[in-house]
């Protein structure tokens, strides 16, 4: 078989409804068909920054308050993610719940922080 698979014209379309030309490939045994198809998109990838973020906000939040601005950008995209339909949801709920949690320890933080200083002024 080395004729050439007979192509429909570019303005037909097939029964998947694709009107992406195939291309050609030759190689010894001559001229195969095959269908071009684009990679998947990755959606897990704004889930996973995410649960990045939020790692670093509980990691910083355990020794001051400066981890808050993190903890809220790590809750906002796991939020996006979430609302995502094709993103990692799994690593977005992880996401949120370490958010939260960082929040939690940078609130504490801020506390300690807004006492101590009423002590100074009180004094």
């Amino acid at each position: 078989m080395t004729d050439p698979a007979v192509l429909p014209p570019a303005g037909a379309h097939s029964a998947a409804g694709s009107a992406r030309p195939a291309r050609v490939i030759t190689g010894d045994t001559g001229a195969v068909a095959t269908p071009t198809r684009r990679k998947p998109r990755s959606h897990g990838r704004l889930a996973a920054a995410a649960l990045g973020v939020a790692m670093i906000a509980l990691s910083a939040s355990w020794f001051s308050a400066w981890a808050l601005p993190f903890a809220v950008l790590a809750i906002l995209l796991a939020l996006v993610a979430l609302l995502s339909r094709r993103a990692r949801r799994d690593l977005a709920w992880w996401a949120l719940g370490l958010g939260v949690g960082a929040v939690a320890c940078s609130m504490f933080w801020v506390t300690m922080g807004v006492r101590a200083a009423a002590e100074v002024v009180g004094r």
